[in-house]
């Protein structure tokens, strides 16, 4: 009868520990993905050297949470179009598709307020990758922060970041940029690793690409004064 109290006893911490162990992991998971990434990286003299240049400025980072292997990082570019263009687009969530790599679709399935699920489609020849992000407008900070929605179908393990437009020189926008993702395992996803993470950490730029190159494109179809 001791034996079996004990046993029992032992179940229940091996329950209550197991729980515990889980909800830590999930509090870890769902912390503030802008200020796990941040936090910690700040640009340098030679990073605003960089940037003044017209250059894109990256910093990889690696993390383990709980069972994910995440990679990512951040980056940093400044954009030739006023503030308030950047703006308009970074709150466009159908135009994501715009700036994303290898991006066919995104649409939005549902929006409440600042909340809205974005439903992403990646292709690249065989390869369809689709999952939705619940996106979150932080207006005050000039934000949207995203993470992969586990209830629903979703072909990357894990993902979480943001994307950030704030004036700089000359009243130009910044966009900073900062994503964590777990694309799973197996011997391809090794391989293809360093280009995503390569492509993830270009999404500034991308946006550069796509913002700069519509200014001019209005431009042009602009009637003329003269």
């Amino acid at each position: 009868m001791t034996q079996a109290r004990h046993r029992q006893q032992h179940n229940r911490w091996s329950i209550l520990t197991t729980a515990v162990s889980a909800l830590c992991i999930l509090a870890v998971l769902l912390s503030a993905p802008s200020r796990s990434l941040a936090s910690s990286d700040q640009l340098t003299t030679e990073d605003k050297k960089l940037l003044a240049k017209g250059q894109l400025v990256m910093k990889e980072k690696n993390e383990q949470r709980g069972a994910y292997k995440l990679f990512g990082g951040q980056s940093w570019q400044i954009i030739d179009v006023p503030v308030e263009v950047a703006w308009s687009a970074l709150t466009n969530l159908p135009g994501y598709k715009n700036f994303i790599p290898l991006a066919t679709e995104s649409n939005v399935d549902s929006q409440a307020g600042k909340e809205a699920d974005l439903a992403i489609r990646q292709q690249w020849g065989p390869i369809d990758i689709r999952y939705v992000l619940q996106t979150t407008l932080e207006t005050d900070r000039g934000a949207v922060v995203f993470r992969v929605d586990h209830s629903k179908d979703h072909d990357i393990r894990a993902g979480w970041g943001f994307i950030r437009v704030r004036p700089y020189k000359d009243n130009q926008p910044l966009v900073s940029f900062g994503a964590l993702v777990d694309i799973g395992d197996g011997v391809f996803v090794s391989i293809v690793r360093p280009a995503v993470r390569r492509d993830l950490l270009r999404i500034p730029y991308f946006f550069k690409q796509h913002l700069e190159s519509e200014q001019v494109a209005a431009k042009s179809a602009a009637p003329s004064s003269y």
